[in-house]
């Protein structure tokens, strides 16, 4: 068994799941539909593209542009938000001179594909330097891909998975800098935690956690003068990167950056929340809302692994004095912290929080590393019987939940796990808040009616305008979206906050002739009248 762990296999294997995954991915990308979300995402790419056009060449851009409408950065109300993604996704939609706007979003969803690909890499480069073998790296890896909503989201979700690869990538620098403090660490790990505050304001933690840390190791360590200027200037460099990359911030640095950084603290949305049967306003979620739903959508032998982690890291670390702790134990202390620090915020300062934990998807890898604690202690154990025992159970569980991906693709983004009652659970909690369920609906339609025009109405709350991007322009073309239930040949229902009540009275003149189902549940229902 040593020798196989010391040998080139262990090389050859983790290579070869990297290009299954690479492969797979590259494979499903066009599978999935367009999120509500998107369209807007969009637009703030051209708007920063239209500003930096107009610094660099207003005859050239305007020549790009043509006549299409595009605001002002000053005027636009998500100028707040960061553009590291957003950019270069339209930037390369011109170069490749995409026009369909069914193509526009696949190419982005490429590219939130390959993001989420180099964060899953640069997360077993973090369990690497962890831990001592090849196999818990591996697993961990493993084990953050098969989970379904990452997985469903690390397609087309250009918020919050774009959010989780950047934080991710910056704690691999962030860990290198704190395991050896020198300029060339201070400076790899300067860019990409500005990166990571460019994709989302809320990546200054990281920073601000380093700082820290790398300050009371250094005052343990007896070398807090020698280096509290390194980590002073890290913060300034910082800053520096963060201004480079957010073009929003060049006119006014310090102004722009605390009028953005205010705007998400104090960020108002009116909507609301399905949890456990229940209307709960967003702004006024419960204090376990964030913990409840990050289990009950966990595959529950992970949620296993990372309670037992805690444990063991938490045992660990008081087994050792304060003043003689390892580079280990500091990297554990970073990411207990990424993962608690961000839960116990949003309880605090009383978040506004909707559509399931997607805005703390960041947490995650925080989750998996912790749990990977729990892998490495029965990976390293004496007892060979235990050992494989363990591990088997670990494997058929994760093929377990492979099969569950395949099976219900690509509708993994609505994953509960053992211990939530599958029954009527569209009346129990938000499901496809996004809308990507109507792409294939849509198809349903597309394939079996010949009708030039088809007349649809959504019974929901999603706006099908975003839905209808996930066909080709002239299949868009063929529908029209009614505002009078009885005027529409077809009925869309994907039960996310319903605009009418879908009871039989409402649908006496139509017939369910599609229905999109996950664990027996519905999650789009389609309705053709009479």
């Amino acid at each position: 068994m040593n020798k196989f762990l010391t040998s080139n296999y262990q090389k050859k294997l983790t290579f070869l799941f990297f290009l299954i995954f690479f492969i797979s991915g590259i494979f499903v990308v066009k599978d999935y539909g367009v999120s509500s979300d998107e369209y807007s995402s969009r637009i703030k790419g051209f708007v920063t593209l239209n500003y930096l056009g107009e610094i660099v060449s207003k005859e050239y851009t305007k020549k790009i542009k043509k006549d299409k409408n595009i605001p002002n950065i000053k005027n636009y109300e998500q100028k707040i938000y960061g553009v590291v993604f957003e950019a270069p996704a339209s930037f390369l939609e011109i170069v490749f001179k995409v026009k369909d706007k069914k193509n526009q979003f696949i190419l982005r969803h490429y590219l939130n594909f390959l993001v989420f690909f180099t964060g899953v890499v640069f997360f077993y480069k973090i369990l690497k330097l962890r831990f001592e073998n090849w196999f818990v790296p591996l697993i961990g890896s493993i084990i953050l891909i098969l989970s379904p909503r990452i997985f469903a989201n690390s397609f087309y979700n250009n918020k919050d998975l774009v959010f989780l690869s950047f934080f991710v990538i910056s704690s691999f620098y962030a860990i290198k800098f704190i395991n050896n403090q020198n300029l060339k660490n201070s400076f790899y790990f300067s860019i990409f935690a500005a990166l990571s505050i460019d994709v989302r304001i809320l990546g200054i933690l990281i920073p601000i956690l380093v700082f820290f840390i790398n300050n009371v190791k250094n005052l343990f360590q007896k070398c807090f003068k020698e280096k509290f200027f390194l980590n002073l200037s890290n913060l300034f460099l910082v800053f520096l990167f963060v201004i480079i990359f957010w073009p929003y911030l060049w006119e006014s640095p310090v102004n722009n950056f605390i009028f953005a950084f205010k705007g998400m603290a104090n960020f108002e949305i009116e909507t609301f929340n399905l949890f456990f049967n229940k209307i709960i306003n967003a702004k006024n979620v419960p204090w376990h809302f964030i913990p409840t739903w990050i289990i009950i959508t966990t595959p529950i032998l992970y949620v296993i692994l990372f309670s037992v982690g805690l444990y063991l890291m938490i045992y660990y670390f008081f087994q050792k004095k304060i003043f003689n702790l390892d580079n280990n134990n500091y990297i554990d202390i970073f990411f207990i912290s990424t993962l608690f620090a961000p839960l116990i915020a949003v309880v605090l300062f009383n978040s506004t929080l909707y559509n399931g934990w997607r805005q703390m998807y960041f947490v995650y890898p925080s989750i998996i590393f912790i749990s990977s604690i729990c892998i490495n202690y029965f990976y390293n154990l004496k007892s060979i019987l235990i050992k494989k025992t363990f591990l088997f159970f670990l494997i058929l569980y994760s093929f377990n939940v492979l099969l569950w991906i395949v099976k219900n693709h690509p509708h993994q983004y609505v994953y509960f796990n053992e211990s939530i009652n599958k029954k009527n659970l569209e009346n129990k909690f938000d499901l496809d808040y996004w809308g990507l369920s109507y792409k294939e609906n849509f198809e349903y339609i597309l394939n079996n009616d010949k009708k030039e025009k088809i007349k649809i109405f959504n019974l929901s709350h999603n706006k099908l305008f975003y839905s209808l991007f996930t066909i080709d322009e002239n299949s868009r073309k063929r529908f029209i979206v009614v505002d009078n239930i009885n005027d529409a040949d077809y009925i869309f229902n994907n039960f996310y906050m319903k605009k009418l009540d879908y009871s039989p009275e409402t649908l006496k003149n139509f017939k369910l002739v599609n229905e999109i189902l996950v664990d027996n549940f519905s999650i789009n229902s389609l309705y053709k009248k009479n």
